[in-house]
């Protein structure tokens, strides 16, 4: 009863996260066809290249804050580059805003139709299109001065492993939230426990010990464990099947630190 309640959570967590990448991705999509709208407009009023290159520039920037704020992998990277992207783009929607109140003010007050769903447009682009890519990127800086300190909604797993499938001759590669455990350890399908990185107290480390490791390399045909701290090596993938990988303090079990990895056994020959 348990599993199949902790099922129907992962598989609830997962539609959540799906639910808000697709949101995100029709918010993102109409905010991209009103931006491509505006380029048009601004193309046909001869407004110049570089006044039309800054606005394309401003649009795409707030497009992939919204990405990375729902996507860690497009976090990762835009990066640093969040910082002179927000930089361009807050410069750059305030000089418009500017100009464009400057504009009303020498100008006749339009109230016609047309001019009245013009400042309504203006109105809601920078309120509703503008401000939240803006908030986004805000979010995206702060997790680059203090990083972790912000939940975003899809974040990142806390281990994970690729691929999933892999063959004799294969590398596995573990990427971790730091920091974490400073234990690895293999579960074969023979139900062997073999520990391939032992613990170590933090007050013993000598530098940057495995628990502030963010990426992980084992190779299937060399990697090798122990049962006991006193037994021999022994390799680990050998039996086909799925492996389990654990990542924990000494003699940990956390659910949220494991992942799997099945094992074919043989190198595929085409």
């Amino acid at each position: 009863m348990a599993r199949r309640q902790g099922g129907v959570l992962r598989a609830a967590g997962a539609g959540a996260v799906v639910g808000i990448w697709n949101s995100t991705l029709v918010y993102v999509g109409a905010r991209t066809l009103l931006a491509a709208a505006m380029i048009v407009l601004l193309l046909r009023r001869r407004r110049g290249i570089w006044f039309t290159a800054g606005q394309i520039v401003s649009d795409l920037s707030c497009a992939a804050f919204l990405l990375a704020y729902v996507n860690p992998d497009i976090r990762e990277d835009v990066g640093i580059l969040v910082l002179p992207l927000l930089a361009f783009v807050l410069l750059w929607e305030l000089t418009r805003y500017v100009d464009a109140q400057r504009g009303d003010a020498e100008e006749e007050p339009d109230d016609s139709l047309l001019g009245s769903a013009g400042r309504a447009y203006g109105a809601v682009w920078l309120v509703g299109f503008v401000a939240p890519a803006v908030v986004a990127g805000g979010f995206l800086v702060f997790d680059l001065i203090f990083p972790g300190a912000w939940s975003f909604p899809n974040p990142r797993p806390a281990l994970t492993c690729t691929p999933r499938h892999v063959e004799r001759g294969g590398t596995v590669a573990l990427r971790m939230a730091v920091p974490h455990g400073a234990e690895l350890t293999i579960f074969t399908p023979a139900r062997r426990a073999l520990v391939i990185v032992p613990f170590e107290a933090k007050a013993t480390r000598r530098g940057r010990g495995f628990g502030d490791v963010e990426r992980f390399m084992l190779q299937t045909d060399s990697v090798a464990g122990r049962a006991l701290p006193d037994t021999v090596l022994q390799r680990v993938f050998v039996d086909p099947g799925v492996y389990v990988i654990r990542v924990s303090e000494e003699a940990e079990i956390s659910a949220s630190r494991t992942c799997r990895v099945r094992f074919a056994g043989a190198a595929r020959v085409d």
